[in-house]
């Protein structure tokens, strides 16, 4: 069609081309004769005035002329004039004008005076043409009379740009009736052309195209005309070639070799018969693209390559070996050979190839070569020696002989068997030799005591054949040391038990798609498989390989074999038969066929999983000891310094080499008093633990503060072998507490932080909640009426005011948040550790109530002011510190829009947010009264048995009206709010209520666990709550487990460890509830009287699929079970997950997999059941 259309523009463009030509011929002439003619319009126009101002200026007086001369400057309007001038006898201007401005005129005054000097010009011509005929400049003397001196002159200048304008729009109006007529023509033109030429040729084309297809036999009659006539004589030449085309095919269908034939562009074109049989794929699937199906992957660069048009741009022959794949799905080598296609016009047009099968021959010769490899593999690591002689001297001897004789393999070639033979015995070994070099033996065994190279003797029994090697004879042997025979006997036992022991697997795969596996020793059944079972050819060697390292492994192993390298190691994990994966170290040896082509692998695979384990450990331990930001140092108990790191060398000044070796005390300032180091020491050697803030002196001599921690270290029988100490320089800290004291940052007038302050707190509270990953709020308050008061009553009565406001409003604020005046009536709070919004919407709202009561100022005045507050949000509304403040300032006057004496969330969704949270609060105040809550109770099982060994109380809240809501809500706004020690003790009660009916219903003794909340736990009451509901109960203790967070724990040191005491003589049960989400430190975990550790959900999430969640779960087990505590994974969801807590020892597990929550009578059931004997 492109081509149709192309044909069509061509004869478009080509009339009007000629039609464009008259066009431009056309207006060119116009536009000349209409220039001609407006030039001698503007010259005799010019002449006439000239003349005319000239002849009237030259009967006057000379004040005559100045008069006249300065009426025709004023009053001559030609368009065309832009220069007028009069000049005295003298040859003075008398009078000038521009009608035009100095910006019409091209030539300056200086310039025009200079061309009217040369007067005598003027007397021949009055008219002359400047600036290539831009300007016309006119002189015209006042007296007629040549032969007259000193006659005045008027002088005119003409522009002709606007003859120029005019002659062009005549031209223009010309050119619009030329091309009028032009384009009615081409579009009747290019129908006719469409009706009688394009269409038809279009229809021809389209029919071609079919009868190239063969989908019709001959071309329909398009008329008796020519278009008609070529259809005719077209269609019978197609039927030619069809009839020539289909004979070729079938003549390459019968050739029994895959035959093929590719355009320019490699695209296949055409496959026999052949082709389809050997790769089972259908002419279709290989047509175009689909024949590189065929190839191996490695191969198609190759072929690529030579498939191009080659620097003759004609291609040339070409033969290669490359691998097809079968119809069975291998891969065989093919002999392929190709020649060149090229066109009656000479150009390259692709390639027809032909494949000859040629696997069947190379399968026997690499069969020969594996014989050969496997010889020549036993020989070289045989413990047997093994030589070659010809002539009594050695061509080959393998490396056991070489070593027994202590020389190395090409040492000894060349040389004399009988330079290794002691002298009483030479005459029998020469004796030997030359009987079969003779032929009179073919075999001989004999003994001779043998010379290693330092001289030493030893017994060696000898085996040797006479054989013919390469045409020539030789003797082909092998060599034991006999010295002490029994000894080797035993020996030679204690190998084979050493080999059938050893941990090294030894296996050969084929080096193909997959790495089938060949041969594999009988020692790999201590990796849970069976030789059988690997050898059956359903398992490829790169399932084994873990998932994470299979790239990296084929990409090494695939680089060594391109690189021609004969050996090489790798290390990598492979699943065992039982599912888990091990680190092995595999020795590999690559062997090849005569042409070079790697055919499989001989590998030796070591378990190092132990040893990359320790590695772990020591890189763990080194990478926290170099990159620690604290300095450390190690000494031995002397104490005398063995090691620090970095930090400390940063801190201190000194370098590791100056300490090594030198006490501690090096660093001493002499500030602390021998009192000071024997308590540190006495506490040390008492609890092995101490620390504290120091003074130490630092190499330049400063005295810095620093912050010491001092661990003994003891090894598995308690022996003290070292001390650690860590420590940081706090010298920034003490010197920010000094200068803050001495920096004025609170506002004289009501005591409240100052601007400077509030700022550098809030950069330090998103800082902060950066790290632990909550909110910061920024309430912007702006009093209402302030203004009236302060215009009113005085700047005096507004000061006491602002004193009264801070003051009242100061009670509301906690201690950890900040409340700071920025100036006037204007204050900022800062609020910290923000878990919801409805939080600051809530001390917002306490605020604004604050300022509902009256104030009264010392004059008597009662005074009543309001607030209006905006609140923005970190990170929901900025990142950084000017950012919330300038949104909770748009907020704040968003506020004050909405009407006053309120609060406004930069975001209306926060807005709405903050309404919903006071309307649950409200629903959870009247939920407690009206006891819309209820206990749940998920099992804990026993990992190994599945047994049932107690039940966790989940709180779930079903209101009278409405749907349930998730505790993920409804108990963070119960901490806030104190409803939780309400709640709690419900909760309590009912838990021990449950268990005691649990026993009276004859089940056995089920321990049931209870949640005790930061705020709980923090309660004075909270030892007397527990016994309370012991007692109420009757529930035995023991039976009662109470799980606690970690942050609780660490909340308060010395009273938690009091609180957990007095608890623990109650007999309860202790758990460390989402364990390894808080501070995880093991000095509370030894402090503490903890008996249960509860790995908290998100690590099990990503346990089994994250390695880090995977060390992290281990790692937590490991720490439980040193320290004899129960460990329990929460959240566990699945059988895998399940598996490998198992192998790594945890103790239970809870989650949806054992049992979701469910009320206590369900839970009944399921305890009948499991007693009964019934699966749950």
């Amino acid at each position: 069609m492109s081509r149709l259309f192309t044909l069509r523009a061509l004869l478009l463009s080509a009339f009007l081309g000629f039609g464009l030509l008259v066009s431009v011929y056309q207006v060119v002439s116009v536009y000349r004769h209409s220039l001609q003619e407006a030039i001698g319009e503007l010259e005799t126009t010019t002449d006439f005035i000239g003349h005319f101002l000239a002849s009237g200026l030259g009967q006057g007086s000379p004040d005559t002329t100045d008069r006249v001369g300065h009426l025709f400057a004023e009053h001559l309007n030609h368009p065309a004039l832009v220069y007028a001038a009069v000049l005295d006898d003298s040859g003075r201007m008398r009078t000038l004008s521009l009608p035009q401005g100095a910006a019409r005129m091209p030539l300056g005054v200086p310039a025009i005076e200079r061309l009217l000097h040369e007067r005598q010009q003027w007397a021949e011509n009055h008219l002359h043409w400047l600036e290539q005929e831009e300007l016309l400049v006119g002189g015209y003397p006042l007296v007629e009379d040549p032969a007259a001196q000193g006659q005045g002159m008027v002088v005119l200048a003409m522009r002709s740009d606007t003859l120029r304008a005019h002659a062009w729009s005549r031209t223009g109006q010309q050119l619009i009736l030329l091309l009028l007529p032009l384009l009615l023509m081409a579009v009747l033109l290019a129908w006719l052309l469409k009706r009688l030429l394009t269409d038809r040729i279009e229809e021809l084309l389209e029919d071609v195209r079919h009868l190239s297809s063969g989908r019709i036999d001959t071309l329909p009659v398009l008329g008796s005309d020519e278009v008609g006539q070529l259809a005719a004589e077209f269609g019978a030449l197609m039927q030619r070639v069809i009839s020539a085309r289909d004979y070729n095919e079938y003549l390459l269908n019968c050739i029994p070799s895959p035959v093929w034939q590719v355009d320019a562009q490699q695209r296949c074109v055409y496959v026999n018969a052949a082709w389809s049989h050997f790769t089972g794929l259908s002419q279709a699937q290989s047509l175009h693209e689909g024949w590189w199906q065929a190839l191996h992957p490695d191969d198609c660069a190759g072929l690529e390559s030579l498939l191009g048009p080659g620097r003759g741009a004609c291609g040339q022959d070409f033969a290669m070996r490359l691998r097809l794949r079968a119809r069975s799905g291998r891969h065989h080598w093919v002999q392929l050979h190709g020649a060149p296609l090229v066109g009656r016009d000479g150009q390259f047009c692709g390639y027809l190839g032909s494949a000859f099968d040629i696997q069947a021959e190379l399968d026997a010769g690499a069969e020969l070569q594996a014989n050969e490899a496997r010889f020549r593999g036993l020989v070289e690591q045989s413990l047997v020696g093994v030589y070659v002689l010809r002539d009594g001297h050695f061509e080959y001897v393998n490396p056991r002989m070489a070593e027994w004789f202590g020389y190395q393999p090409e040492e000894l070639v060349a040389r004399s068997l009988l330079d290794l033979v002691s002298e009483g015995d030479r005459a029998l070994v020469c004796d030997m030799l030359e009987r079969r070099e003779r032929g009179e033996l073919v075999s001989a065994h004999y003994e001779f005591r043998a010379l290693t190279r330092d001289g030493r003797e030893f017994m060696a029994e000898a085996f040797g054949t006479r054989i013919e090697l390469d045409g020539l004879p030789a003797i082909i042997g092998t060599l034991l040391d006999v010295t002490q025979r029994y000894k080797d006997r035993e020996t030679v036992q204690a190998v084979v038990d050493a080999v059938v022991a050893s941990p090294m697997v030894m296996l050969r795969r084929q080096v193909q798609t997959g790495w089938p596996l060949q041969y594999v020793s009988e020692n790999v059944e201590r990796w849970g498989y069976s030789v059988a079972k690997l050898l059956d050819g359903a398992r490829w060697f790169t399932t084994l390989i873990h998932t994470d390292d299979l790239p990296q492994v084929l990409g090494e192993v695939a680089r060594n074999i391109r690189e021609l390298r004969p050996e090489f190691v790798l290390e990598y994990r492979i699943r065992t038969g039982v599912g888990s994966y091990i680190w092995i170290e595999d020795y590999t040896r690559v062997h090849r066929d005569a042409s070079g082509e790697a055919q499989w692998l001989e590998s030796l695979l070591i378990d190092i999983s132990a040893r990359k384990a320790a590695d772990e450990k020591l890189r763990h331990a080194a990478a926290v000891f170099t990159n620690a930001r604290e300095g450390v140092v190690i000494t031995d108990t002397s104490p005398q310094i063995i090691a620090v790191n970095r930090a400390f060398c940063d801190i201190t000044g000194y370098e590791e080499h100056e300490v090594i070796g030198r006490n501690p005390s090096i660093v001493s300032s002499g500030r602390q008093s021998k009192e000071f180091y024997r308590d540190m020491w006495g506490a040390l050697l008492e609890t092995g633990h101490w620390q504290g803030e120091v003074w130490n002196r630092r190499r330049s001599g400063e005295v810095f503060p620093q912050w010491h921690s001092i661990s003994a270290v003891r090894d598995d029988k308690g022996k003290l072998t070292n001390y650690v100490a860590v420590f940081s320089d706090i010298s920034q800290l003490k010197e920010s507490e000094a200068q803050l004291e001495r920096l004025a940052h609170y506002d004289p007038l009501t005591g409240l932080p100052n601007r400077i302050l509030v700022q550098s707190h809030l950069n330090s509270a998103i800082e902060r909640a950066r790290r632990q990953h909550c909110k910061v709020a920024v309430l912007f308050l702006d009093l209402d009426g302030f203004k009236r008061v302060n215009d009113s009553l005085g700047h005096s009565v507004g000061d006491e005011l602002l004193v009264l406001i801070a003051g009242r409003l100061r009670q509301r604020i906690r201690a950890e948040d900040m409340f700071a005046r920025l100036g006037g009536d204007e204050f900022l709070l800062i609020l910290e550790g923000i878990g919801h919004p409805e939080e600051a919407a809530t001390v917002a709202q306490d605020l604004i109530n604050l300022l509902q009561q009256p104030f009264r100022a010392g004059s008597g005045h009662e005074l009543f002011v309001g607030a209006s507050i905006g609140i923005s949000l970190f990170p929901d509304d900025g990142q950084e510190m000017a950012e919330l403040i300038r949104c909770a300032d748009v907020a704040m006057y968003q506020a004050k829009e909405n009407g006053r004496n309120g609060y406004q969330f930069h975001t209306l969704e926060l807005t709405r947010a903050a309404e919903n949270r006071q309307a649950l609060e409200s629903r959870l105040h009247r939920a407690i009264t009206a006891e819309e809550f209820e206990l749940y109770y998920q099992p804990q099982v026993d990992v190994v048995s599945g047994r049932t060994l107690g039940f966790e109380a989940l709180v779930r809240w079903r209101p009278e009206c409405g749907e349930g809501v998730s505790p993920a809500v409804f108990i963070p706004l119960l901490e806030e709010t104190g409803l939780i020690l309400a709640l709690g003790d419900w909760v309590l009660h009912q838990a021990c209520r449950q268990a005691v009916r649990w026993r009276e219903a004859g089940l056995d003794k089920m321990p049931v666990s209870v949640n005790l909340s930061p705020r709980q736990f923090q309660h004075l009451d909270v030892v007397e709550l527990v016994r309370r509901a012991l007692e109420d109960s009757g529930l035995p203790g023991e039976l009662l487990e109470l799980e606690i967070t970690e942050g609780a724990l660490m909340a308060q040191n010395l009273e938690t460890q009091e609180r957990l005491g007095e608890l623990k003589a109650l007999g309860v049960q202790l758990a460390v509830d989402d364990f390894g989400t808080g501070y995880s430190s093991l000095a509370y975990l030894s402090r503490f009287p903890i008996d249960k550790l509860k790995i908290d959900k998100s690590f099990i999430d990503g346990f089994g699929q994250d390695a880090r969640a995977d060390k992290i779960v281990a790692t937590i087990i490991a720490m439980g079970q040193s320290l004899d505590l129960q460990v329990v994974a929460e959240g566990v969801e699945n059988a895998g997950q399940l598996e490998l807590l198992r192998a790594l020892g945890c103790d239970a597990v809870q989650g949806y997999l054992c049992g979701r929550p469910v009320p206590a009578a369900q839970a009944q059931m399921r305890l009948l059941q499991e007693q009964a004997g019934v699966p749950a």
